[in-house]
């Protein structure tokens, strides 16, 4: 029912089902391809390819870890004086090869996992202890991902974290402009931000939206979300050509911030599910951004989030 094979020469993994063909590059544990055989719909922007396009964003579904979005010149520092830097957005583990550990059948689906730890290079960046972990599980029903974070070091440990897949579009037919994006049927907070995506400290209430008008330019600002106060089972977006027909659902229970982006003119949304967010405008201390999670020693912060396809005859 299950085949898996490793291609050493670009470093991915590839399970395929009589339904599925799910691709994962080690470098960062990254979901590069995930196509619908029996629809012949590539859901992942850029499905499968390697290499990197002539324009536009280059990654398919970036881990975020241990920040979400960027900081003030790439840097910061704790309340109590621990600097933290990192070269560019989102962290370290997309720039780091994960260890593959588990491969193999189990539940009726096929799981792979794969764990950085933290070594001399993450704590030149970033200087507590961990052991980061991502499980991928891939059934009849789609994809769902595991992202597990333990904090093995003597000290409270802040982090942020967050997935960030890319879905190309239209699914089927229709344009990009004219897909539907669906967001949870009540009340929803959006957070301010300036064009490098810090937050303002503003707000507004979206009531009741459902299909949500975005805009080429709101996407590449970015749309920044709070759902806290949204009911964890309907922490739901659904993404859908013009007629509904096709598309995906994006389920993130445990994550309680979104971010909603794309590349302006670029043919992909990304439905990101996060645990914080970008620095404000006016830096905080890093131990008291935005959703910021403050993990004891010897914790373990475990968080789910899944790709389900929508299908004339699973519709939403």
């Amino acid at each position: 029912m299950f085949s898996y094979t490793y291609d050493g020469k670009k470093g991915i993994d590839i399970v395929e089902t009589p339904n599925w063909r799910l691709v994962i590059r080690r470098l960062g544990a990254e979901v590069i391809g995930l196509r619908s055989l029996k629809h012949a719909i590539g859901l992942i922007w850029r499905d499968g390819l390697t290499d990197d396009p002539e324009k536009f964003w280059k990654s398919h579904a970036t881990l975020l870890f241990p920040i979400v979005g960027g900081l003030h010149n790439h840097r910061s520092k704790t309340t109590q004086g621990d600097e933290v830097s990192f070269p560019g957005l989102h962290g370290f583990v997309r720039k780091r090869e994960l260890e593959l550990g588990y491969v193999g059948e189990v539940d009726g689906g096929f799981k792979l996992s794969y764990q950085l730890k933290s070594d001399d290079a993450t704590k030149a960046m970033y200087s507590w202890d961990f052991v980061y972990s991502v499980e991928y599980f891939l059934d009849s029903n789609g994809l769902s991902t595991r992202i597990t974070v333990q904090n093995t070091g003597n000290r409270i440990m802040p982090f942020q974290v967050g997935w960030h897949p890319g879905f190309a579009l239209p699914f089927k037919s229709g344009t990009k402009a004219d897909c539907k994006l669906k967001l949870p049927a009540q009340p929803i907070t959006f957070l301010e931000n300036d064009d490098d995506c810090k937050l303002t400290g503003g707000s507004f209430l979206v009531n009741g939206t459902v299909d949500f008008p975005f805009t080429e330019r709101g996407l590449d600002r970015t749309y920044m979300i709070d759902l806290s106060n949204v009911e964890p089972s309907k922490r739901k977006v659904s993404l859908l050509d013009h007629d509904e027909q096709y598309g995906v659902v994006v389920s993130f229970a445990d994550f309680p911030h979104l971010g909603i982006w794309s590349d302006a003119g670029a043919p992909f949304i990304c439905i990101e599910p996060w645990q914080g967010m970008d620095d404000r405008v006016i830096q905080e201390p890093f131990d008291q951004k935005f959703g910021i999670v403050h993990l004891p020693p010897g914790a373990i912060d475990s968080r789910t989030a899944s790709i389900q396809m929508i299908t004339p005859t699973n519709s939403v």
